[in-house]
């Protein structure tokens, strides 16, 4: 899969995202304060049907480029354990900023990547954030303590539809 991809920041913070994919001829955008959309039409995650475990969720991970064998080995013990939580399915999409938008219009209910730094670029967050943000989705990096803002330049990425999901994935992800 491929998308292009156009984040716009004022003062360092993502404000605007645009992603188009071609494969499916689809245009997401996010603009800061005011909604985000799928081919004009609003996309929002009702908190109240939004999936909350493991258990009911379609989870996406992206193993990028590290190939250490106990860098293999921790990826795939983190999918090991996603897995035996009884998630419904493991997805591998190959478009970081794909995931997000499938996370913002509910297709996925998590992305992760990073579990040994092979996270993605601030050019694959940037306008995808904009997106889950104002679809109502919490996007954080895995080893993230407390809400906040997502750090752009970080080296992992956690992004669900609902706060309780984020936490139990985040949780699953870092257990040794």
């Amino acid at each position: 899969m491929t998308c292009v991809s156009i984040g716009f920041c004022v003062d360092g913070y993502p404000v605007m995202g645009v992603i188009y994919a071609p494969a499916s001829d689809e245009w997401y955008m996010g603009v800061k304060g005011y909604g985000s959309f799928r081919n004009g039409v609003r996309i929002l995650q009702q908190t109240s049907s939004s999936t909350k475990s493991i258990e009911k969720a379609v989870i996406c991970c992206e193993f990028g480029y590290s190939r250490k064998q106990h860098e293999i080995d921790a990826m795939l013990g983190a999918v090991s354990r996603i897995l035996a939580r009884g998630c419904r399915a493991i997805r591998q999409l190959g478009s970081g900023c794909l995931d997000l938008c499938y996370v913002a219009s509910g297709r996925l209910d998590v992305v992760y990547s990073g579990i040994v730094n092979e996270g993605w670029k601030p050019w694959d967050y940037c306008a995808g954030l904009v997106i889950c943000q104002e679809a109502g989705c919490i996007m954080e990096t895995i080893d993230q303590t407390t809400p906040g803002e997502f750090d752009l330049y970080g080296k992992s990425i956690l992004c669900g539809v609902s706060r309780e999901l984020v936490d139990e994935c985040r949780a699953v992800l870092t257990k040794k």
